[in-house]
């Protein structure tokens, strides 16, 4: 027996006058689903991701979904001062910063076991 799947749910306005930054938020995943819901949800959305093209793209594209473009801010969050600028930005445009998603994480392309220190280096300042 096959069952569709459940509806989307409504928005129920739970972050109504809430700034929501949310990283890595580029393109497809659980970055773009989450600024996404949070915008569904009334937050106004800052966007952030390493990748200015597709971060771009991304603003776009959510612009386009909840019917209002969100501030997009390119960010590396392993450098401190683009985390800064991040949060300076997001303040200077909206006033304050309420919350914030670090969204941001790697993987890495090989077992952990046979990882490098530059590579385990490179999760850990990513994803921490």
């Amino acid at each position: 027996m096959s069952s569709a799947p459940p509806a989307y749910p409504d928005g129920r306005h739970l972050l109504t006058d809430r700034v929501v930054v949310v990283t890595a938020a580029a393109g497809t995943g659980i970055g773009y689903a989450t600024a996404k819901r949070c915008a569904e949800e009334g937050a106004t959305v800052v966007l952030s991701d390493h990748h200015a093209r597709r971060l771009e793209d991304a603003a776009d594209q959510l612009g386009a979904d909840v019917g209002h473009r969100p501030l997009a801010v390119p960010c590396d969050v392993t450098n401190e001062g683009d985390v800064q600028r991040l949060i300076a930005a997001t303040v200077a445009h909206h006033g304050r910063l309420d919350v914030m998603v670090n969204n941001a994480g790697l993987g890495g392309t090989v077992a952990l076991v046979d990882m490098t220190d530059e590579q385990w280096q490179a999760v850990l300042s990513v994803t921490l």
